[in-house]
C-alpha cells in the first residue's frame, strides 16, 4: 500500500488578515458616509398632512408641444375650469386639444390595464410631446353624427330608453287588446282578500277546472283516466252546479262518466269547503286550499259561493280567453325579435308608396292635379273615377290638400271597392302587377317609391303585445313620441301608487336626471325617437355631452370641438 502525504497548508500574510479592531472602525466609517450622501427620511410622524399625492403645479404642464403645426410650446391649463382654446384656422387648436392632451390622457389611461386588456382598447399614437405633467383621463366629445345606424334613436344613444324598458318592465299595466280593461294576475293572497269580503258565514267551495291532461303518446286521456288520476292525488269530489259526487265509490264515478262532453267542461274538483270565519285557522285554510288549486291546474282556480255566483282567478295575465305576455325589458326593445314588430323589423317605416312623391306640392287640391300620377292622359281614369265618388264620401276637390280629413285621406288612399273606386294604394298595386314583365312601369314605380309608416305599429317599431302596457295611462311609445320638455314635465308629475314608486325609484331618478341634462344643453325640442342620423353635428355634440355628463364620472377632462357652432345665443348663455 502506498501512503498518502497531506499537501502543506499556505500560511497566511499576518499584514493581510482582519481583526476585530479593524473590522468595526471601517464599517462605521462607510456608514458616516452613507448617512452624507442619503438624507435621513421623514417618519409618517413628521410628513405634513395634505402633504400626500399632492402634484407639484396647480393644473396640467404640457412641456414642448410639437404634434402636427404646433412648434415646440408650453402651456399650463387649471384644473376643474372651463378652458377655452381660440385662435385663427389652422393655428392647431385641435392639434393642441385633441391629438395632444386628450391622446395623452387617453393613452396612459389604456397603459394602466392590463395587456390583455389593452388589446381591446383604442390605441392612440403618442403625441410628439417632451412631456406632460398632471393629465387626468381625457374624453372627447366631437362634432359629428353618432350613429349611421338606422335603429339608433335619441333614447338608445343617451340610455333614456333603456331606463324607460326597465321602469315598463317593473310597473307597467297590460290592458286587454279589445275591452282596454286592466289585465290582472292573481296570487292567494288576492283571493283570500276577495272571500273576507263575503258575509260571515258564508258557505262556499274552493276548487279547480276539471283537467284534460294527455298520455305520453300525446293523446287526450279519458274521462275515467282523468278520474282514476283524481283519487290517486287524494281529490274525490267532483262539483257539477252546487252537487258533489263522490267518485271514489263506483255510484259517483258512473254518474260523472255518463255525463255530455258539454257537461264536463263545467265541472270542478272540489279542494275544500268552507263557511266564512274571521280567524286565523279560516285564513291559513283558505291559503292553502287555494296555493293547492293554482298547483294542480296550472294556474286557475274557482270559488263557488253557494247559491250565488262564481268567481274565476288565474295566476297568469289572461283575459277573456286571451293570455299576455309578461311585461320583460326585452318586451320593450325594438331591436330584439321578441319586441320588434313582425311587419317593420323594428325600423318603424316599411317599403312602398311614397306620400311626398305622390304628393309633392299639398297646397294644391286634388282638382287642381296635387296627386301628380293621375295627371297623365293614360291614368287620369282614377282622377275620374275619385271626382266621381267625392261628394258621396264628403271629400272636398277645391280644398288643399294639406287640409282634407282624416277620412278623406283614407279614402283617397284605401279607396272604396263597392264604388269601383281602388284608391292609390289600389292603383299601384296594379302597377306593381304590370312590372314584372313591362319596362316602363317599372321606370313609373320607381318615381314613387320610398318608405312609408308601418301600418300595424304606426312607427312605434314595438310589437301589439308592447303597446299595451302603460304607466301612467302612457305607452312607451307615447312617451317617446314626446318632446324632451314634455318627457322631463311627464316625469315629474307622474302619479304612480306607493308601491309602484318604490319599486322604480331608482329608475325614475336616473330618468329624471338624464333628461333633465338634455333640458339644460338645449336639446329639449328633440323627441326619444327621432333617429340618430338625422341630427345635425351640435345636436350630436350635446347629446354626448348630455350621455358623459349621466354617467356620474368625475375628474376627467372633457374636450369638446367647437361645442358653440351652430347655437343660438339664448343656448351659448345656458
Amino acid at each position: 500500500m502506498s501512503s498518502s502525504k497531506k499537501a502543506p497548508r499556505k500560511k497566511r500574510d499576518s499584514g493581510s488578515e482582519a481583526s476585530p479592531s479593524t473590522i468595526l472602525p471601517a464599517a462605521k466609517k462607510d456608514s458616516e458616509q452613507v448617512k452624507r450622501n442619503y438624507p435621513k427620511k421623514e417618519s409618517p410622524q413628521n410628513v405634513q398632512k395634505g402633504s400626500v399625492a399632492k402634484t407639484e403645479r396647480p393644473g396640467i404642464f404640457i412641456k414642448g408641444a410639437r404634434t402636427h403645426n404646433l412648434k415646440d410650446i408650453d402651456v399650463t391649463i387649471p384644473r376643474n375650469k372651463l378652458v377655452v382654446i381660440t385662435g385663427v384656422s389652422g393655428s392647431g387648436k385641435s392639434s393642441l386639444a385633441f391629438d395632444t392632451l386628450y391622446a395623452e390622457g387617453h393613452r396612459r389611461y389604456v397603459e394602466s390595464m392590463s395587456a390583455y386588456i389593452r388589446q381591446f382598447l383604442e390605441r392612440i399614437p403618442k403625441p410628439d410631446v417632451d412631456f406632460i405633467q398632471g393629465i387626468a383621463p381625457a374624453i372627447a366629445i366631437e362634432k359629428k353624427t353618432i350613429s349611421k345606424n338606422p335603429r339608433s334613436t335619441v333614447g338608445t344613444v343617451t340610455e333614456i330608453y333603456d331606463y324607460l324598458r326597465l321602469l315598463f318592465a317593473r310597473i307597467g299595466k297590460t290592458y286587454s287588446f279589445d275591452t282596454g280593461e286592466l289585465v290582472l294576475k292573481h296570487t292567494p293572497e288576492d283571493v283570500l282578500y276577495q272571500i273576507k269580503l263575503f258575509d260571515e258565514g258564508t258557505k262556499f267551495y274552493i276548487c279547480f277546472p276539471f283537467p284534460h291532461h294527455k298520455t305520453e303518446k300525446q293523446k287526450e286521456r279519458t274521462l275515467k283516466e282523468e278520474l282514476q288520476n283524481l283519487s290517486k292525488k287524494g281529490f274525490f269530489r267532483i262539483v257539477r252546479g252546487e252537487q258533489l259526487y263522490d267518485i271514489s265509490g263506483p255510484d259517483g264515478e258512473a254518474t260523472v262518466l255518463k255525463l255530455s262532453k258539454a257537461e264536463q267542461k263545467n265541472l270542478l274538483v272540489l279542494v275544500d269547503r268552507l263557511a266564512l270565519r274571521n280567524d286565523d285557522e279560516t285564513s291559513q285554510r283558505i291559503s292553502e286550499a287555494v296555493e293547492t288549486a293554482f298547483r294542480e291546474s296550472g294556474g286557475y282556480a274557482a270559488v263557488r259561493v253557494l247559491g250565488s255566483r262564481d268567481y274565476q282567478f288565474s295566476d297568469k295575465l289572461e283575459m277573456n280567453g286571451i293570455e299576455y305576455a309578461e311585461p320583460t325589458p326585452q318586451l320593450f326593445a325594438f331591436n330584439s325579435p321578441v319586441g320588434a314588430c313582425p311587419t317593420c323589423q323594428g325600423f318603424g317605416r316599411i317599403p312602398g308608396v311614397d306620400e311626398d312623391a305622390v304628393v309633392p306640392n299639398k297646397a294644391l287640391s286634388i282638382r287642381d292635379g296635387a296627386i301628380v300620377c293621375w295627371n297623365s292622359d293614360k291614368h287620369s281614369k282614377n282622377l275620374r273615377d275619385l271626382i266621381r265618388i267625392a261628394s258621396q264620401h264628403k271629400i272636398s276637390l277645391d280644398v288643399p290638400y294639406s287640409r282634407l280629413t282624416k277620412d278623406a285621406k283614407r279614402i283617397i288612399w284605401d279607396g272604396s271597392p263597392k264604388d269601383g273606386f281602388f284608391g292609390v294604394s289600389g292603383f299601384f298595386k296594379e302597377i306593381e302587377r304590370e312590372a314584372q314583365y313591362k319596362m316602363h312601369y317599372r321606370v313609373l314605380l320607381s318615381r314613387y317609391r320610398g318608405y312609408t309608416i308601418c301600418p300595424d305599429c304606426h312607427g312605434a317599431r314595438l310589437c301589439k303585445e308592447a303597446l299595451i302596457v302603460r304607466v301612467g295611462k302612457k305607452t312607451i311609445a307615447d312617451i317617446v313620441q314626446m318632446t324632451i320638455a314634455e318627457a322631463y314635465e311627464f316625469f315629474k308629475a307622474l302619479e304612480i301608487s306607493r308601491f309602484d314608486r318604490d319599486v322604480a325609484q331608482t329608475i325614475l331618478n336616473e330618468i329624471e336626471r338624464r333628461v333633465g341634462y338634455l333640458v339644460e344643453v338645449g336639446l329639449d325640442y328633440l323627441t326619444l325617437n327621432r333617429p340618430s342620423q338625422t341630427l345635425s353635428g351640435g345636436e350630436s355634440q350635446r347629446i354626448n355631452l348630455a350621455t358623459s355628463l349621466g354617467s356620474s364620472l368625475v375628474g376627467a377632462v372633457y374636450v369638446l370641438d367647437e361645442p358653440s357652432i351652430g347655437l343660438h345665443p339664448r343656448d351659448n348663455d345656458r
